[in-house]
């Protein structure tokens, strides 16, 4: 009970009560002042209205009108008097002397002295008469003041009931809340405990909370693919270099032990040699991963697809033919993408010195760049890839079955897929029938 008082949930729902219980004060207020003001006002125009059109008849036809106002007529007259010049009372149901000025306008006095079987407020209005005689007229505001004693209660009555409802609906709500985000809380504890794979519970409905749970979750699973990345590409670097950092060690012990100059020499040429392949296995993991974290974006600019394929075809075309490959490059209308031209050079490089690595003397090799989506296709005649193997050739270290026994770590088609995804792009493969098919694809624009 106490952390839903400590709630934000459960202080806005007093906020609302407040603001609730403030406005319908304000509400009321107004209300009550109006229906006042408008039933006074009232009572004074008709009192007023009366005596100003009272008729000029005869004193026995008047105490005959009189008489019906005070019987009959809804707009009734509670109090009327006639007077003589001298104040003396001819006629009505009024006592002692006139309580008002006798100026025509609308007054308002108690009736203690003018009929205090009656006691309370009332409105009256004395007019003199062309004869000389004095009409006063008068009406009890009981009724108004009664109204508004009924107003006042009908407010006493509701306001207190509007309060509390609405502070139970806001501790119903913030109770829900708290829960929701107690349940949140432990969640996120088990995943700081090292649970990786626990998530934040997710509801049904769609809200704010329900969209935040649902981001984190999506961040939750990006960082479990992420650490399983890392993890899979430690254990890669381990194994990667395991085997040239063995391969050293046992030829520059067969070359001590061999006590020869010679013998020596050729094993430290050896060890230089895995030595090189195994700082090749570290740099180009640097180099993904500086791509990864790549900030370049601001400094991209115009970059013509068609001179870039032309200078890359012009560099590998010797090595194709030195290899009897039949290595062409095909090319439709010029594009020009925006991206740091060094880093799309680099993967196209690599897409076509994997073609050139796998595919066989008397194979051939397309390059081609278009003016459609399909902004680089990279076609060659080798083993291709198998169905199950198109995703994981992208990743770290990944080898083909058709590749166990290629030069290189397996890190060329991932740094390749590194900057086509850093420039927004898309890469894919798809089968030649025979070889394989690499495209660099463009977002619709």
């Amino acid at each position: 009970m106490a952390n839903i008082l400590r709630s934000s949930a459960f202080r806005i729902a007093i906020a609302f009560a407040l603001a609730v219980t403030l406005i319908t004060l304000s509400v009321f207020l107004f209300v009550y002042v109006k229906v006042s003001r408008a039933d006074i006002a009232q009572v004074r125009n008709v009192l007023h209205d009366e005596a100003l059109n009272a008729p000029e008849y005869p004193a026995a036809q008047l105490r005959e009108e009189f008489h019906l106002r005070l019987t009959h007529d809804l707009r009734r007259v509670d109090y009327v008097g006639l007077f003589k010049a001298d104040g003396t009372k001819t006629y009505g149901n009024v006592q002692g002397e006139i309580p008002v000025p006798i100026d025509g306008e609308a007054h308002v006095t108690t009736t203690e002295t003018v009929a205090p079987e009656w006691p309370g407020p009332a409105v009256f209005v004395a007019r003199r008469r062309s004869d000389g005689s004095i009409l006063l007229l008068g009406r009890s505001l009981n009724e108004v003041y009664r109204l508004q004693d009924t107003m006042r209660s009908a407010f006493v009555a509701t306001i207190l009931p509007t309060v509390i409802i609405a502070l139970a609906i806001g501790a119903f709500v913030s109770r829900r809340a708290s829960l929701r985000l107690l349940t949140i809380r432990h969640a996120i504890q088990r995943v700081m405990q090292g649970e990786l794979h626990a998530r934040l519970p997710v509801r049904r409905s769609s809200d704010d909370i329900n969209e935040v749970v649902a981001a984190v979750n999506l961040m939750l699973d990006e960082i479990v693919r992420l650490l399983a990345q890392i993890k899979s590409v430690g254990d890669n670097i381990a194994h990667d270099l395991k085997t040239p950092l063995a391969l050293m060690r046992a030829r520059l012990e067969r070359g001590v032990a061999a006590q020869s100059l010679e013998v020596l020499h050729a094993a430290a040429g050896d060890a230089m040699v895995d030595l090189d392949r195994a700082m090749g296995t570290v740099t180009a993991l640097l180099r993904i991963s500086a791509l990864e974290s790549c900030t370049r974006r601001s400094a991209f600019e115009g970059v013509e697809i068609g001179a870039l394929c032309r200078e890359i075809y012009e560099l590998f075309e010797p090595l194709a033919e030195a290899k009897h490959i039949d290595m062409s490059l095909e090319a439709s209308a010029a594009r020009i993408v925006q991206g740091d031209r060094g880093l799309l050079q680099e993967a196209v490089v690599n897409l076509v010195d994997n073609a050139i690595k796998f595919t066989p003397g008397g194979g051939s090799i397309v390059l081609q760049y278009n003016d459609g989506p399909v902004l680089i296709r990279v076609a060659d005649s080798g083993p291709g890839v198998r169905e199950g193997e198109k995703q994981e050739i992208f990743r770290r270290f990944y080898r083909s079955s058709a590749a166990r026994d290629a030069p290189g770590v397996g890190l060329g088609l991932s740094m390749a897929a590194t900057i086509v995804e850093l420039h927004g792009f898309e890469i894919r493969v798809r089968d030649n029938a025979p070889g394989a098919v690499f495209e660099v694809i463009s977002p619709p624009a």
